[in-house]
């Protein structure tokens, strides 16, 4: 097989609210500013009542560059007990130009909320993207810092 030096992101938290809250906190357009701390812009253009793409612009800490996501999500599964949502990187002009000066990396993913007992969801969000050309002592910190926020936000948002 081929090696890759993609690098990969896995959280799990747990927060107190339903699945259907949590979902909109991930896939509706108002919600979403809510918690994404450091976004600049975001489009949602849905395909299907399954299927949309979500144009993604952020505000990335010195000495990394500012970045931007342009991801094709599918609900794979919706029950009354579990939502399990992928996101894949999509290459397509007309629904996001590349901005200069902006890094697109590849990336692909997937949300996993879960009912558990005490009218809890387990969250768990795993990212998969292609290395940035720093230092991993340098992005790590950074990447780490941000996804805690942003997920500390995302419960606290979540849980009103």
């Amino acid at each position: 097989g081929t090696t890759t030096n993609a690098r990969q992101i896995k959280c799990v938290f747990q927060a107190n609210t339903n699945l259907n809250n949590m979902f909109a906190h991930l896939n509706e357009e108002t919600k979403i500013s809510t918690w994404q701390e450091n976004i600049i812009e975001y489009k949602i253009t849905p395909r299907n009542d399954s299927v949309w793409v979500a144009y993604s612009y952020y505000r990335i800490p010195w000495p990394l560059t500012n970045q931007d996501y342009l991801l094709t999500y599918s609900l794979l599964e919706k029950t009354e007990s579990r939502i399990v949502l992928s996101f894949e990187h999509l290459v397509d002009e007309k629904l996001g130009a590349v901005r200069k000066g902006v890094d697109r990396r590849p990336t692909v993913g997937r949300w996993e909320l879960e009912k558990v007992a005490n009218g809890k969801i387990k969250v768990t969000y795993i990212i998969t993207s292609l290395p940035i050309n720093y230092p991993r002592f340098i992005t790590d910190r950074i990447v780490h810092n941000n996804l805690m926020s942003t997920i500390k936000t995302l419960i606290t948002v979540a849980e009103k």
